[in-house]
């Protein structure tokens, strides 16, 4: 018996999952011989990631399906999306979100009551709402020896601004913050279910692309940026989604912000 590969057949269903961080940790499932159903914005990414993705691993057990995250309707999309899920693919084993939308706060002494709310239908709504859905849809999820029971969790993601401070990004980072205590929180609520944050700090995906003309002058340009944080470089999407694995596989974190940020709390 394996003792090791434990995510081989379980169903992950990564939402965000069509690029960046989402993007990677389904590759990463995948790679584990798991099943996986990748969530995008809409069916359309969601199809064009799952062509890309096939490419690569033509024998994967993947699975694409579009959700829109922003509409007020998100409590009965979330409902919708993981019931489809579980019938294209089977029962659920574990939920990764990593939606995110861009950032387009400024200024404290700029921001307006609508584009506070904005940002934080993505940053607090989606992730109490995900978390909601979790219980009902990771039903079945027991506690007890290894291998003796059905082992599920959800895993969230904040980031670093959560843990140190940055001028400029006071909203940003009570929701980072906030993220941080609904995790904690959200592990006794949906108890046996195991619930996990990863907390990345600055890494290389298209959350940066608005600043840049090309993908060579991203890369050059963060390089410039944070090359001095210990590790020399920003993070790659490689890296930080082996946070994500191993929150999937140890069925003893619960409650846990795994942080992957370079070093950048030691400078």
């Amino acid at each position: 018996m394996a003792k090791y590969n434990k995510l081989a057949g379980k169903h992950i269903v990564v939402i965000g999952g069509s690029k960046g961080i989402g993007r990677g940790v389904v590759e990463a499932a995948i790679e584990s011989n798991a099943r996986v159903t990748l969530v995008g914005s809409s069916q359309q990414s969601a199809d064009s990631a799952v062509s890309s993705i096939k490419a690569e691993y033509p024998s994967a057990q993947l699975v694409g399906l579009g959700c829109d995250l922003s509409q007020p309707t998100i409590d009965k999309d979330l409902d919708a999306l993981l019931t489809r899920a579980a019938e294209l693919t089977g029962e659920i084993d574990h939920i990764v979100f990593t939606a995110a939308d861009n950032l387009t706060l400024g200024k404290l002494e700029d921001i307006t009551p609508d584009a506070a709310l904005k940002a934080a239908h993505m940053r607090f709504l989606a992730p109490v709402m995900v978390g909601k859905a979790a219980q009902k849809h990771l039903a079945g999820a027991t506690s007890g020896a290894p291998g003796k029971g059905k082992d599920k969790s959800l895993v969230l993601t904040t980031g670093s601004i959560a843990s140190k401070p940055n001028p400029g990004w006071s909203v940003i980072a009570f929701f980072g913050a906030g993220l941080s205590g609904l995790t904690r929180n959200l592990a006794l609520d949906l108890s046996p279910i195991r619930v996990n944050a990863v907390e990345p700090g600055v890494v290389s995906t298209g959350l940066w692309d608005s600043g840049f003309k090309s993908l060579e002058e991203r890369e050059a340009g963060l390089q410039r940026m944070f090359g001095h944080l210990p590790v020399g470089k920003a993070g790659t999407v490689e890296e930080v989604a082996e946070a994500y694995m191993y929150l999937l596989r140890d069925s003893n974190a619960t409650g846990e912000i795994v942080q992957t940020r370079g070093g950048q709390l030691l400078i």
